[in-house]
């Protein structure tokens, strides 16, 4: 009798074990998240904040995306800002390449306008400075609070090839108003629309202004201005937007602007000036030196990218000893 007593609690002590055995690696297997290769970041696009995913985006039946607001021309290497304005607010916004694998999910955060009842999204595309194709179109969708979708939206672009060089600085708005970028070298010059190339003492070409838009309010719609970097001389530079003169109708809002520098294929955040808006009363400046704003600056040593040089002490034109005489009129 005590031997089957025995047998029974061997019995019950290895179906224990078992069973634990099962819990322990029921607890450990447990798919692990694996990181989907980004398939179109190096040759074409991609989203600050947003996260990839593979296979195609799946549309829903709603309209809800009342506006896409976006610049339709952009540039390798720019960045452009995209404004959603919906009636229906979104938990996300899903973004693709036509005819391509993969797309981007981006969480949303909103601004409710009270006035007319609508939320907007703001999304930032960074082009990729390897893309070269002519036309090509974005497939956008909303993913509603509620767990429904809208249906696929798509907006076309137009490429500007921009050179890219050693350094790219880029400049992208999104109303017809005239945008100026400039870039001065301390001791040494400006480049701008009065003066599109930047020369060392021994002649050799620094960087140069390849794209310039807008010209006194001659509007091309191409609101994309690039200076790309031949030879990267040693020394400090600054970068300024100004709002030569806006174009739009008296009573329209000012224009939204981004910047973008671009050094080895990594973009550059100098300061947190590189998004900004134009006062809507601003009617332009003319190229008034005082009124220009101050991006950032960064220096140069031993022909690469150093540092970002602090704001205080390369916002004022005076401390980069500068004698020009500025073209004011286009």
């Amino acid at each position: 009798m005590k031997k089957k007593v025995l047998l029974f609690a061997l019995a019950g002590f290895f179906l224990l074990g078992s069973v634990s055995c099962s819990s322990d690696d029921s607890g450990t297997s447990e798919p692990e998240k694996v990181e989907v290769p980004n398939t179109l970041k190096d040759d074409y696009f991609s989203i600050d904040g947003a996260t990839f995913n593979a296979g195609n985006i799946q549309g829903g039946e709603k309209n809800s995306i009342a506006e896409i607001s976006v610049n339709n021309f952009v540039i390798n290497g720019g960045k452009a800002i995209m404004t959603l304005t919906c009636t229906e607010e979104l938990k996300s916004v899903l973004i693709g390449l036509k005819g391509h694998d993969g797309f981007y999910e981006l969480q949303t955060t909103n601004e409710l306008q009270t006035r007319d009842r609508l939320y907007r999204y703001e999304v930032i595309l960074d082009l990729s400075q390897n893309l070269n194709l002519e036309v090509f179109g974005l497939e956008i969708v909303g993913y509603i609070t509620d767990g429904t979708r809208t249906v696929i939206y798509y907006r076309e672009f137009q490429l500007i090839p921009a050179g890219t060089g050693e350094l790219q600085i880029s400049l992208s708005w999104d109303k017809e108003d005239d945008v100026d970028l400039h870039l001065v070298k301390q001791d040494q010059g400006r480049i701008y629309y009065g003066s599109k190339t930047l020369f060392a003492e021994n002649s050799t070409l620094i960087a140069e202004l390849d794209i310039d838009s807008n010209p006194g309010c001659s509007i091309d719609g191409i609101k994309n201005e690039n200076i790309y970097f031949n030879h990267l001389a040693d020394g400090v530079y600054a970068i300024y937007v100004d709002l030569y003169s806006k174009c739009e109708a008296s009573g329209s809002t000012g224009s939204k602007y981004i910047v973008n520098v671009t050094y080895g294929g990594t973009s550059i955040r100098l300061s947190d000036h590189m998004i900004g808006k134009f006062n809507d009363d601003d009617s332009g400046s003319g190229n008034t030196l005082s009124r220009h704003v101050h991006i950032g600056s960064f220096s140069i040593v031993d022909g690469q990218f150093s540092s970002i040089v602090e704001t205080d002490s390369a916002t004022s034109i005076q401390a980069f000893n500068l004698e020009e005489k500025l073209v004011y009129k286009k």
